[in-house]
C-alpha cells in the first residue's frame, strides 16, 4: 500500500525510479516547498499545491497546478485546460535544477498572491 512519498518512489523501477529520484531530490533543494503525499501522488506545496510528479506507463508527468500561467518560463509545459499544465518525461536528466527553481518559485509566488489553488471558490 502506497502512503508516503517514499513508499510511491519504492514501487517505481527502472528509468523512472531514477527520474522520480531525481526530480525529488530537485523540487526540495529549491527550499521552497514541503513534500505531501496526497491524491495518489508526491505533492509539492507552498501556500497550497504548486506541482507534483506521477509515473505512467511511458512517461513521468511533472505537472504544475498553475501551470497554465507559467509556460512562458519552459516551452515544454502544455495543458489542455486553463489552469494546469505539465511536462511529460521519458528519461532521468530532463529537468535539472536551473529549469525547475523558475517555475517552483513562480508558482509559490503565484500561490502567495492568488490563494490556496486547491480550494474552491
Amino acid at each position: 500500500m502506497v502512503g508516503t512519498v517514499d513508499d510511491y518512489l519504492a514501487g517505481l523501477s527502472g528509468w523512472q525510479a531514477q527520474a522520480a529520484a531525481e526530480l525529488r531530490a530537485q523540487l526540495l533543494a529549491t527550499g521552497e516547498l514541503s513534500e505531501v503525499f496526497k491524491w495518489a501522488e508526491p505533492v509539492y506545496e507552498n501556500g497550497g499545491p504548486v506541482c507534483w510528479f506521477k509515473a505512467h506507463k511511458a512517461h513521468l508527468t511533472l505537472g504544475f497546478w498553475r501551470g497554465a500561467a507559467l509556460m512562458s518560463l519552459d516551452p515544454r509545459l502544455t495543458t489542455s485546460g486553463a489552469k494546469m499544465a505539465h511536462i511529460k518525461l521519458t528519461a532521468p536528466g530532463q529537468i535539472i535544477a536551473d529549469q525547475i527553481g523558475p517555475l517552483v518559485r513562480a508558482g509559490a509566488r503565484l500561490n502567495a498572491e492568488l490563494g490556496n489553488p486547491a480550494r474552491a471558490g
